[in-house]
């Protein structure tokens, strides 16, 4: 039985976070159609597994009989396309519309244009995403691929299944740039807590000496000895070197003042190794640590093989191979949905709008 079993979703136009929150649908056992749906690339393919394509002698009849409705544009988009809160809760009575877009569907900004670039900067992550650098007028990169629509794709999905769980009619207004937003936590966090927010100028603060990105022989390694008994027993997997006895070395304090030379050091010993072993070893020595991995390193996973990660599709006529939802569901007697009322006005409701007992 699949998580989302008898809720039937429609998808309309051909936006990105749209397709990403109809996939996510999909994935947990809805029934999606889409209309108009971005069609062509290998994203597109990926985003649109799992779907049915309508056409529009059969979209008013799927929208009628529709529990949610995922619709992409600011107010004056939708409006011309016939798609705004008022025409979607007419055409579909019962659903849970779910509307995003760039900025929300009120405010002065509701009908900017914007793209994925502006939305990274207008959210404030970009200011994020180079770390601490020497010179401030060097510019915030951007995040390859479209993430904007990957996270403001999910937080609809999340949002509007809470509303579909309540089994009531709902109108969600999901904002982009405030999904964005909420990526900052930490420097939120940090501005709510202590008045002040994070430096992007580069300070020689130490700050690796409690967490560290060391150069691999094939890549990078994290290490994080945040205690003095795990500084002693990184010391000790490094090979107890010479220099670890220094003074200027003896303390955290003393590691924090003096980082960029035992950074240089370490990254001596670092640079001889690869980083899965490096990872291993410290692990072995009580040290947190992981190694970074490339996108790619991850298809040869034996946990990601187990748990039957990745399926092989076809996107632009040849094989990939594409991530699966990433939960396996098991349903016990105690989760399953409450019997089907018996024949009435109710029963053009959806099988998922029925009460269900959840896990003790």
């Amino acid at each position: 039985m699949s998580l989302l079993a008898g809720l039937r979703a429609v998808q309309l136009g051909p936006g990105r976070a749209a397709a990403v929150c109809g996939r996510l649908f999909a994935d947990a056992g809805a029934a999606v159609a889409a209309l108009e749906a971005r069609e062509g690339g290998a994203a597109d393919a990926f985003w649109n597994h799992g779907k049915e394509m309508l056409d529009a002698a059969t979209a008013r009849q799927a929208l009628a009989a529709a529990d949610l409705v995922i619709a992409e544009g600011g107010p004056a988009a939708l409006a011309a396309a016939g798609w705004d809160a008022a025409a979607l809760r007419a055409a579909a009575p019962g659903a849970v519309l779910v509307l995003i877009s760039p900025y929300g569907q009120t405010g002065p900004k509701a009908d900017e244009p914007a793209t994925d670039l502006t939305l990274f900067y207008a959210s404030g992550i970009a200011r994020l995403l180079t770390g601490q650098v020497d010179d401030l007028s060097e510019p915030p990169i951007h995040a390859v691929a479209e993430q904007s629509a990957v996270i403001g794709g999910a937080a609809a999905a999340c949002a509007g299944m809470h509303a579909a769980l309540s089994g009531e009619p709902a109108t969600i207004d999901i904002s982009i740039q405030e999904a964005l937003a909420t990526l900052a936590m930490t420097e939120l966090t940090r501005a709510g807590q202590t008045g002040s927010n994070w430096q992007r100028k580069r300070l020689a603060d130490g700050n690796g000496a409690t967490v560290c990105i060391l150069p691999a022989a094939d890549g990078y390694a994290a290490i994080s000895p945040r205690e003095e008994k795990q500084w002693a027993a990184w010391l000790e997997a490094m090979g107890s070197p010479a220099w670890g006895a220094e003074p200027r070395f003896a303390r955290k304090k003393d590691r924090v003042a003096n980082w960029d030379a035992l950074h240089a050091l370490m990254s001596e010993w670092s640079c001889q190794h690869p980083k899965q072993w490096i990872a291993d070893t410290a692990q072995a020595a009580h040290v947190p640590s992981f190694p970074l991995k490339e996108l790619a390193e991850h298809l040869d996973s034996p946990q990601l093989a187990h748990r039957k990660f990745f399926r092989q599709m076809t996107a632009e006529g040849r094989p990939v191979l594409a991530p699966v939802k990433p939960y396996r569901l098991h349903f016990t007697e105690a989760d399953r949905p409450a019997p089907a009322p018996p024949p009435g006005p109710q029963s053009s409701r959806s099988p998922f709008r029925k009460p269900w007992r959840p896990s003790p």
